[in-house]
């Protein structure tokens, strides 16, 4: 469990360092993800150059006997093996990674989208970097626990042929010592801020105009957030979606296991 933990939060620190904070992200936009090659000091790194011209048939067989029991082990970690958590009032789609949540509220067509693709947190490795090794071994025995998917998600308010459009993410937890010690961090109550909100007539595209919240009145974005409140956005709803996320995420990882085996295998 505990290399699960390493080798997923050292991806996601990668991956910090390299995504554009920025990016806008709305539900109808298409998105394309690439993977970078590893560089240190700025030179590129040849890992394996020769691996393709020669098959280790032992590197299948140890890769096997592992995954036989990592997979048990992911499996037994598991909170919710058999049904995923649910979130009141919202249908639930997924798409592989991808999931929908829509709601009816009078007149208005709520839709929230996400992907738990990247989106466990890598809090606990980077408070381990100060703790001495003896420290982080023990604190590595509750890795798997300890992981949470806090993705970032979108809502769209559909009226007629408008939509009112929010990217949404959620908060970190930057003071970590100011909850409980004795409450799981895994347990620690989540909340979110809008990043940015839009307004348009049929499709999203391109040529529509959308603001970036941390420049607006103050009493504006509260005014938005009070608006997505009443419409089942709030607090509670941040920390159904996690709890939600975090487990479909898992499933979705033991079921990447699962296909990596297979090909194994084969």
């Amino acid at each position: 469990m505990a290399f699960r933990h390493l080798t997923r939060n050292l991806f996601q620190f990668g991956k910090l360092a390299n995504t554009n904070i920025n990016q806008r992200l709305y539900s109808s936009i298409q998105h394309s993800y690439r993977y970078r090659p590893l560089i240190v000091n700025q030179h590129y790194v040849s890992i394996r150059a020769f691996s393709s011209l020669k098959t280790n048939d032992n590197a299948y067989r140890d890769l096997d006997t592992f995954l036989q029991k990592e997979i048990q082990l992911e499996k037994s970690a598991q909170k919710h093996p058999n049904s995923l958590p649910t979130i009141p009032n919202f249908q639930v789609q997924t798409d592989g990674p991808e999931v929908t949540l829509t709601r009816q509220s009078g007149k208005d067509k709520i839709t929230v989208k996400f992907s738990v693709t990247n989106t466990v947190n890598a809090d606990e490795s980077d408070q381990e970097s100060d703790l001495n090794p003896n420290e982080s071994e023990q604190k590595s025995d509750n890795a798997a626990s300890q992981l949470k998917s806090r993705p970032t998600f979108t809502v769209d308010i559909n009226r007629d042929n408008q939509t009112l459009s929010f990217l949404c993410s959620y908060l970190p937890h930057e003071h970590p010592e100011a909850h409980n010690e004795q409450q799981p961090s895994e347990n620690a109550l989540e909340d979110f801020q809008i990043d940015e909100f839009t307004i348009h007539d049929g499709e999203w595209n391109e040529t529509v105009y959308s603001s970036d919240c941390s420049v607006i009145d103050g009493e504006l974005y509260d005014k938005l957030l009070n608006l997505l409140e009443e419409q089942g956005i709030g607090e509670e709803f941040a920390n159904q979606l996690a709890d939600f996320s975090t487990a479909y995420e898992h499933q979705q990882y033991i079921g990447l296991l699962d296909k990596l085996q297979k090909f194994v295998k084969s």
